[in-house]
């Protein structure tokens, strides 16, 4: 069994609901509501799963199979690549489906 990172530390995801700065919680809330969401709103939800999926504490998963390591690289790539609601809805749900709810 892995050692996995302690939720404190920098390796660990950090989940949106505990963001201090005062604009990922509002945009994260926007994105749940189905509202319209700026330009600004999108950059702050893909710098929240960049950080969720970048992780290390994924790669350490004692299950993980080759397969599994190809699909969080093309999801990694796919959030780097994220500019709109639609392509943040598709990174959501593939990262739901890998066990990695970021919600």
């Amino acid at each position: 069994m892995a050692n996995l990172p302690d939720p404190a530390s920098p390796e660990a995801p950090k989940y949106w609901m505990y963001e201090q700065g005062g604009e990922l919680v509002p945009a994260v809330e926007r994105y749940l509501r189905q509202e319209e969401l700026s330009i600004r709103d999108i950059i702050l939800i893909r710098a929240y799963l960049r950080q969720w999926v970048d992780s290390p504490v994924w790669d350490m998963n004692p299950t993980l199979t080759a397969e599994g390591k190809t699909a969080l690289n093309n999801l990694r790539g796919k959030v780097l690549a994220s500019r709109t609601k639609h392509q943040i809805d598709e990174c959501i749900w593939m990262a739901t489906r890998m066990g990695m709810d970021p919600l």
